[in-house]
């Protein structure tokens, strides 16, 4: 059985991108792949991975690479010197750990591990594929993407279009879509929670679920929810997830003014997610940028309507007025319509919820998904 390197650049945290690893990994020996993971420092997942019996090993970041990505994309000239300079080092370090490793082939889960890793790996001729969930554009880091790796597979058509086009014709071949996909199973006979939550059975329940960012689009949801608020005083909103120890994202917090607005409610990071995703009425979904939301699909599978921005894979996902509503990205008016139409139709809800709950099973199967993307990557160590 040969050895699979898998590259995760985000430790500290156990969020949709972690759990998608955790998904492949779970499924490896079932294609003869003997995984080891590699990330840039200790943290919950690590933790997570070992206790489940994975092979995890840790190359620690120089001091500008070990902050939350977004920072990095922020930083000024200097700055930006600063990270090439200390990256560059890195990179040749890697070398020595990847011989150590002896990889068959490398996948990345994310763009930081493909531009330290990644680069490392190409040196010494160790094929990699990396399995594209974010339709945001990169800038110019986006340039190397294609060309460092075998097998390119993405969540949505748009995520290919942060590429550029003459490397679409070049390398075309390498791109393919293989959406994310949903463990029914884990979303199924979970405890009702709601009494304990102090939710009545007649209140309609709006969820956000994820990381507060401005990507997400929290305030988005927030000026949607203040103008019907008062019209809906048997609904109410809660936010489930934190922010990232990051400047911005912490501003972008406060900046949401917590507690100032009636029945909108933070819970914060919950290690319960299926029973509050079987707990609420309607997930949203206000993203400025998302590859697809593996959220929309575990609201799905719980039989729960989406309404989601016209942004991404989200709009490839969601059928609007079938599974969910989709509204244009950003327009708060168009998001608070959407809102009250199913904050005043319980029968609506349940028909969307179905026939949503109908469509995760038929087109979004992770087990499925997850065989598709190992078989490609034990082609490449072959």
């Amino acid at each position: 059985m040969k050895r699979y390197l898998f590259v995760e650049s985000y430790p500290h945290v156990i969020a949709g991108q972690q759990r998608t690893l955790l998904s492949l990994l779970q499924r490896c020996r079932r294609h003869d792949i003997e995984p080891v993971v590699l990330t840039p420092g200790p943290g919950a997942y690590v933790d997570h991975l070992r206790d489940a019996g994975f092979e995890v090993h840790v190359a620690a970041y120089p001091e500008s690479l070990g902050r939350y990505g977004g920072a990095i994309y922020r930083d000024g000239i200097r700055g930006r010197v600063s990270v090439m300079r200390q990256t560059a080092g890195y990179v040749w370090g890697l070398r020595s750990v990847l011989r150590q490793l002896d990889p068959a082939a490398v996948f990345y889960n994310d763009m930081r591990g493909l531009l330290t890793v990644g680069v490392a790996a190409k040196t010494m001729g160790v094929a990699g594929m990396i399995w594209d969930k974010l339709d945001k554009p990169h800038g110019k880091l986006d340039w190397f993407q294609l060309p460092l790796v075998r097998k390119n597979p993405i969540i949505s058509g748009p995520v290919a279009m942060k590429y550029p086009a003459w490397q679409r014709r070049i390398w075309g071949n390498r791109i393919c879509r293989v959406p994310n996909g949903v463990d029914y199973g884990r979303f199924q006979n979970q405890p009702d929670i709601r009494s304990d939550l102090g939710w009545s059975p007649e209140q309609c329940v709006f969820g956000i679920v994820g990381t507060i960012t401005r990507r997400k689009g929290h305030d988005i949801l927030r000026r949607a929810w203040q103008t019907i608020a008062a019209d809906h005083p048997h609904a109410r909103v809660v936010a489930i997830g934190s922010w990232q120890d990051d400047p911005v994202d912490t501003e972008f917090y406060r900046s949401l003014e917590p507690d100032s607005v009636d029945r909108f409610d933070f819970l914060g990071q919950r290690p319960d997610v299926p029973e509050l995703m079987n707990a609420i009425d309607v997930l949203i979904i206000p993203s400025r940028h998302e590859g697809l939301g593996q959220v929309t699909l575990e609201a799905m599978a719980c039989g729960k309507p989406v309404i989601g921005s016209r942004t991404g894979g989200i709009q490839e996902t969601i059928v609007d007025d079938e599974t969910g509503l989709l509204f244009e990205t950003g327009d708060v008016d168009a998001l608070a319509a959407a809102m009250a139409r199913l904050a005043g139709d319980a029968d609506l809800r349940r028909s969307m919820g179905q026939a949503g709950r109908k469509r995760a099973i038929e087109h979004y199967d992770r087990g499925e998904k997850m065989d598709q993307i190992l078989g490609m990557l034990r082609e490449l160590g072959e």
